[in-house]
């Protein structure tokens, strides 16, 4: 559902803003003792837009913040004693309302994933899980979105039909307007010797018919300068059904997305975030990698989308 009644939104630095009028929202964060968690945690706190619970070792926290000169004085923190525990807990608060997100630490990907899956206590909502990499576009400025380049490794056709319907969930709910889609392959027709460009073609033809409304244009299979030019689309005597960059990019798999998703980082150097779609409460799930400032936009995101649940 698109909420445009409080404006459309363009940029992170929108979505900061829309956030700090609205009532905080709490992250509980698993295995916190991190650089990058616990400035970006501190910015918030200090630009009073969340709260946050601490789920870790207390005294590694504490040693963590000291050695990053972070003050933690004012976070909640429950002391646990390994990554399974924290993460189980950090989700349970989620679960049970005392915190309206979920965050990823300082811990492997397959041990939270685990939290978040579990079939008793866990967040899972929808039957397919995805990953989305919101970044703003060094040519516009605009919030864009890759998706899966993190969870999905080789999709078929129903999952990308999952993935398409999250991706532009997420899209309506950040950026307040229904989206343009366009399903990334290497040819711009659907080819035999290509099974992804088939299923993308499916995916359109079953996406326009059991509309998730009218306002959303998709596209596919579509190459990636076709995706994001018009003027590449025209020579190429292409008709995508919308105007201008497409707003969201389906990947045909796991590493095309990952590969297109720090590409943008580090060449770019291009705002970005992450967050897990397909669950019952905002899930914030990033590279142990990533900066303090994709861990705040990434917290901004879960927030906008917490309050819109």
């Amino acid at each position: 559902m698109k909420n445009t009644e409080n404006g459309i939104r363009k940029t992170f630095k929108a979505v900061l803003d829309y956030i700090k009028s609205k009532p905080k929202q709490k992250v509980a964060v698993a295995c916190a003792a991190d650089e990058a968690v616990l400035k970006s945690a501190e910015i918030a706190a200090n630009e009073k837009i969340l709260d946050f619970i601490f789920y870790d070792n207390a005294e590694k926290i504490k040693k963590a913040a000291h050695t990053y000169k972070v003050d933690i004085s004012g976070f909640e923190i429950v002391d646990t004693p390994d990554e399974q525990i924290s993460a189980a807990m950090a989700t349970q608060a989620v679960r049970e309302g005392r915190a309206q997100i979920l965050m990823k630490g300082h811990l492997s990907t397959g041990m939270f994933l685990k939290a978040v899956l579990d079939r008793q206590n866990g967040l899972r909502k929808s039957k397919l899980l995805s990953h989305i990499q919101v970044f703003e576009c060094p040519v516009t400025g605009e919030i864009k979105m890759i998706s899966d380049g993190g969870m999905n490794l080789y999709p078929k056709y129903e999952d990308f039909c999952h993935i398409t319907s999250n991706a532009v969930d997420a899209f309506e709910k950040i950026c307040g307007r229904a989206p343009k889609v366009a399903l990334i392959s290497a040819y711009n027709r659907p080819d035999p010797l290509l099974k992804t460009s088939i299923d993308m073609a499916a995916v359109c033809d079953d996406l326009k018919i059991f509309s998730r409304g009218e306002q959303v244009a998709i596209k596919g299979p579509v190459t990636l300068d076709v995706a994001l030019s018009e003027k590449a689309a025209c020579k190429k005597n292409i008709k995508t059904g919308f105007n201008g960059p497409a707003d969201i990019l389906i990947v045909p798999n796991i590493e095309t997305g990952n590969l297109l998703g720090k590409s943008l980082m580090y060449f770019t150097q291009s705002q970005s975030a992450g967050i897990v779609c397909g669950t019952s409460k905002p899930v914030i799930m990033l590279s142990r990698a990533d900066n303090f400032s994709t861990k705040l936009n990434s917290m901004a995101l879960g927030s906008l989308m917490s309050i819109f649940d």
